[in-house]
């Protein structure tokens, strides 16, 4: 039973399953092709035995020397002779010459000439026919051919020629024709089924050794993955026809005003995607590549599809670059209110230990002083702020990057004649506490180790416009290179660096507005940016 069993799960694989399918298939077709053949040869065999008898038997009744012999004009040895030249030559069992009495001049037994003709069909050869016929003779069952012997002169027949086969040596002939059909039979079943075996193999190489159903599945779990990223994908062949869109790009390309079905079409022709030719061509994959499709800004990455080490298409995946960059902004300000937080917990804790340490020393009226002036500060800090920054979400930020300030020995001051409504949103909000947190930070970068650590900063709401300037006190922008400040990755700080002033001009420049920068006159660094905050009423 288990060997059984055993059998069916092989039998149930794929490679097996072909090879038994070619094998049926080779068997009937062998089959039937075999008995066709081999009974087309013995038909043909049987034919042309039959007509190389009568082509022999017409030429011994033309011949000269029997026509003598059955005139009495030669004797009877020179036909004996001829007879059996003849049947050598044409590789027949026996040639025959009789008189019209049927009393025979030559046979292959010479005690057999002079006797009469035996068989019993030669009745019709004596009335000048010629035919085939079948009998038993003094050798044996024999298919035999009848022609009749004329004299020249006058044209009245004089004898009969019948040139035979012996039925043994016609069937030796087609039993011999039918091993050779046969031997050809099983040398091509024996290939045929080395050749099923080798299609099975490659084709299960091909399939990566998955059966039916695991190919199924894997199609079924490829397909809901494609359709439920949030990428856009594309698929190309060697060709650069595209073969695989899934739903997120044909979302995509529809904003970028792009429809209809793509699958088929060159991607060139409909998608101005050129980094995949280079990809194929090349098979170096691309990476974070910046891109454009009729306006819509996209971010893509291509690589190539390889199949046995060769490129057999490639393959890209690409993002709105608006989410992408609203996600690393989103990013960015949660940064900055963790190390805002964090620095303020810091300088907090500080104080608690002083608070601690004047407890533990019964300092009661220094603790007091130390307390009020505290509280003090922090009063007049936070008031300062609030009169001036009337968003909670902003006030709460700039707050802690005070206290961070104070932590890194860095005085930063805010502009008096700072003024910042109540934004009319969250996304307003946090796109100021993302253009101010990124332009501070490259501010604290840029004073360093400077004597001189100071921080201006200074917001301004104009109609609808929100201005910001950030001050420093450092060693002012690198000569020459002002235009690439706010390129991608570009830094003088070392590598991996470089994405925050580039983030501020992005946030910038989704809000419509503008961002400058230059030296400022004995030194640091000035950062004006300007960008449409408000554009409805504005709340106060």
């Amino acid at each position: 039973m288990l060997m059984t069993m055993s059998w069916i799960r092989l039998l149930l694989h794929l490679r097996a399953r072909i090879t038994l399918l070619v094998v049926i298939v080779l068997a009937l077709v062998l089959g039937v092709t075999g008995v066709m053949v081999n009974w087309k040869i013995e038909q043909q065999t049987r034919e042309a035995l039959t007509e190389k008898m009568v082509l022999a038997s017409r030429a011994a009744a033309a011949a000269e020397v029997v026509i003598h012999g059955l005139q009495g004009a030669r004797p009877a040895a020179d036909v004996q002779a001829f007879a059996e030249h003849l049947r050598l030559d044409t590789k027949v069992d026996y040639v025959t010459v009789m008189d019209m009495k049927g009393i025979r001049l030559s046979h292959p037994n010479p005690a057999q000439i002079g006797a009469r003709f035996a068989g019993g069909d030669e009745a019709d050869v004596f009335l000048g026919r010629s035919y085939v016929s079948a009998a038993r003779g003094t050798l044996g069952l024999s298919l035999r051919a009848f022609s009749p012997v004329l004299d020249p002169g006058d044209g009245h027949q004089i004898g009969a020629v019948a040139v035979g086969n012996l039925v043994t040596g016609l069937d030796r002939t087609v039993v011999s024709v039918r091993k050779r059909v046969g031997l050809g039979v099983l040398i091509g079943f024996g290939a045929g089924i080395l050749g099923a075996m080798y299609v099975a193999g490659r084709i299960k190489r091909i399939l990566l050794g998955m059966e039916p159903a695991e190919i199924a599945t894997l199609l079924q779990q490829r397909s809901a993955l494609l359709q439920s990223v949030r990428e856009g994908i594309i698929a190309v062949d060697r060709n650069l026809t595209i073969t695989l869109v899934n739903e997120e790009a044909v979302r995509l390309f529809a904003l970028a005003g792009i429809h209809g079905d793509l699958v088929g079409r060159r991607h060139d022709e409909v998608i101005p995607l050129t980094g995949m030719r280079a990809v194929v061509e090349t098979g170096e994959p691309q990476y974070d590549q910046e891109g454009d499709i009729n306006g819509l800004k996209i971010l893509s990455s291509r690589v190539p599809v390889l199949v046995d080490g060769r490129i057999a298409g490639a393959v890209a995946t690409f993002r709105d670059k608006t989410e992408v960059s609203r996600l690393a902004e989103q990013l960015t300000g949660v940064r900055h209110f963790a190390d805002a937080l964090r620095a303020q917990t810091h300088e907090f804790m500080n104080k608690l230990h002083v608070i601690l340490g004047l407890v533990k020393l019964g300092e009661h009226e220094r603790l007091k002083d130390y307390v009020a002036a505290i509280a003090g500060r922090l009063d007049d800090e936070v008031g300062y702020v609030l009169q001036r920054v009337k968003d909670p979400v902003v006030a709460g930020f700039l707050l802690a990057r005070f206290s961070e300030a104070r932590e890194q020995a860095i005085l930063l001051e805010l502009d008096a004649d700072t003024e910042v409504p109540r934004c009319p949103g969250e996304a307003e909000a946090h796109d100021i506490v993302t253009i101010v947190g990124n332009l501070l930070e490259n501010a604290v970068e840029a004073i360093g180790e400077s004597p001189s650590r100071e921080i201006h900063l200074g917001l301004w709401q104009e109609d609808e416009w929100l201005r910001i300037r950030v001050e420093d006190s450092g060693p002012g922008l690198p000569e020459g290179e002002p235009a690439r400040l706010f390129e991608r990755g570009f830094s003088t700080k070392g590598e991996n660096r470089g994405y925050g002033l580039w983030r501020v001009a992005r946030s910038v420049e989704a809000r419509g507005g503008q961002l400058r920068a230059r030296s400022r006159v004995g030194g640091g660094a000035i950062f004006e940016a300007s960008l449409r905050l408000f554009p409805g009423e504005v709340v106060p």
